[in-house]
């Protein structure tokens, strides 16, 4: 029997790879996402809060608009309009804060669901998973 080379081993030697090629190779199912994934991630959540916050922005308009033209039906339009900014944005704990003094008599007068919007569509997105607090 012949024995090998002592300077050889039986053990292949590592390829070198170029960085540019590590960068062409999707990263499908790990816990990696290519950065491309994640831009168009951000960028669509940024469509979708843009859409909600134009949408709140009408349903406050409205609402308010119909506080003013039919005083006496602002019970059932504040409630209606907590549940489409539910619907929106899930449950915020500063829609509580604006129905409080939308259900006093007089001080619903104050374009308070218009503020709301304004606040919501500017304010900082709450990360995920720990329920918007």
């Amino acid at each position: 029997m012949k024995q090998e080379d002592s300077g050889h081993s039986k053990h292949a030697v590592p390829k070198v790879v170029p960085l540019e090629v590590v960068d062409e190779i999707p990263m499908t199912g790990g816990r990696c996402e290519g950065p491309r994934k994640a831009e168009e991630g951000e960028t669509h959540r940024q469509t979708q809060r843009g859409w909600r916050f134009v949408l709140s922005l009408i349903v406050a308009a409205v609402a308010d608009g119909l506080e003013v033209l039919f005083p006496f039906a602002w019970v059932p339009i504040d409630l209606a309009t907590v549940g489409v900014f539910f619907l929106l944005w899930g449950f915020r704990w500063e829609v509580a804060l604006v129905l409080i003094p939308e259900l006093i008599p007089g001080v619903n007068a104050f374009p308070s669901w218009i503020m709301l919007a304004l606040y919501l569509g500017n304010a900082a997105p709450t990360p995920r998973g720990n329920g918007g607090q």
